[in-house]
């Protein structure tokens, strides 16, 4: 796909230059500082280290850059270590960890149901997941090349101004025991722009696109934050993400719920459905902050950096590897995220829910 072709699909896909601020720079409590510990080295018998000494690492590509900047980081307290990263896909996350050959799994999406069962089945208890960060991937040439994040699309002439989570949930799952959403007018109140006084919206049927489950891992893990319920069986499920576009841009009453997928699809129609489909802003619940995505701008659809480790119950983790994670959730390894906001559309955690992962590592 040539620049002039991503330059127009990233106009598509509306995400925009300007910064905003980041979660970390909210009046939330001050981070702690990394202080350096003495530790002793891994175990020459554990599985994860290679036979040159280094210390192998197995996850996702979307991390690379932020990998080889962390562990940079963590050599510079603890010169000594050395590491071998395979970051391919995120499947090698909880693959590598299951089986004991990766020190620790970066992803950068939910675990999916099936992976958690994949490892609780084999050790007899759920693994470690830690978030250090969110994806808010706003570029569509960085690397690896034009994975864009997951979104919802409507068709431009629909006249809702945003939704929030519950009311996706409704609409894509079912059995939230909220109820179902199959009407536009069931949205909003009377006075809505898709509400009684919405005119043919309020009396449409709402329908819903998905690719197929098959294709994107992101797609069962979306479930996580849509509640866990069900996908609905009004969704119609097609081949590819294009499709879905293609499809909500032919169709006045259609949303479609995408996950990352990249520019590289084939995909050859963004300037001419460019202006027949537009991103919905979305918020978590009816009164907090509204989302367009833009950089910076957490989507609360956007995937979390995370590392997953294998912590069974009771046992510490190895001394090292608890460093390793304290430095990523320390004000350093904060303002290491932070810096890559504008290129990779990374934002750090809320410095409040910090606490709440540290307390995973004991």
């Amino acid at each position: 796909m040539t620049r002039f072709a991503l330059a127009a699909f990233a106009c598509l896909f509306a995400w925009t230059s300007s910064f905003a601020v980041t979660q970390a720079e909210s009046n939330a409590p001050a981070l702690k500082p990394y202080v350096a510990n003495k530790i002793p080295p891994p175990s020459k018998d554990a599985k994860y280290v290679r036979s040159d000494g280094s210390i192998l690492i197995a996850g996702n590509d979307l991390m690379v850059s932020y990998m080889q900047r962390l562990t940079a980081l963590f050599r510079k307290y603890y010169p000594e270590y050395r590491f071998h990263m395979e970051l391919q896909t995120s499947g090698l996350s909880v693959s590598g960890i299951n089986s004991g050959k990766s020190a620790l799994g970066p992803i950068a999406r939910d675990v999916s149901f099936q992976e958690r069962d994949a490892f609780s089945s084999r050790h007899g208890y759920e693994l470690t997941d830690i978030q250090v960060g969110w994806d808010n991937t706003p570029d569509a040439e960085h690397q690896p090349p034009g994975k864009y994040p997951p979104g919802v699309w409507v068709n431009v002439k629909n006249p809702t101004p945003w939704l929030s989570m519950d009311d996706i949930a409704g609409i894509f799952t079912t059995g939230t025991g909220k109820g179902d959403y199959t009407f536009w007018g069931q949205l909003e109140g009377h006075e809505g722009p898709i509400g009684g006084n919405g005119a043919d919206y309020a009396k449409r049927e709402i329908h819903a696109y998905m690719p197929k489950l098959e294709r994107l891992p992101i797609l069962a893990t979306m479930r996580y934050v849509l509640g866990g319920a069900p996908w609905s069986r009004r969704i119609e499920h097609l081949p590819m993400m294009e499709d879905v576009i293609n499809a909500v841009a032919n169709d006045p009453f259609g949303i479609g719920l995408i996950g990352w997928w990249p520019t590289d699809e084939g995909w050859d129609r963004a300037a001419e459905l460019g202006d027949k489909v537009r991103f919905l802003p979305l918020s978590w619940d009816k009164h907090s902050r509204l989302s367009r995505g833009r950089v910076g701008d957490v989507y609360p659809l956007a995937g979390g950096l995370r590392f997953v480790v294998d912590k069974a119950p009771g046992k510490p983790l190895d001394p090292w590897l608890k460093e390793f994670l304290t430095l990523a959730l320390s004000s350093e390894g904060q303002a290491l995220i932070a810096s890559m906001t504008v290129s990779n559309g990374f934002v750090p955690i809320d410095p409040k829910d910090v606490p709440r992962e540290l307390a995973k590592l004991e």
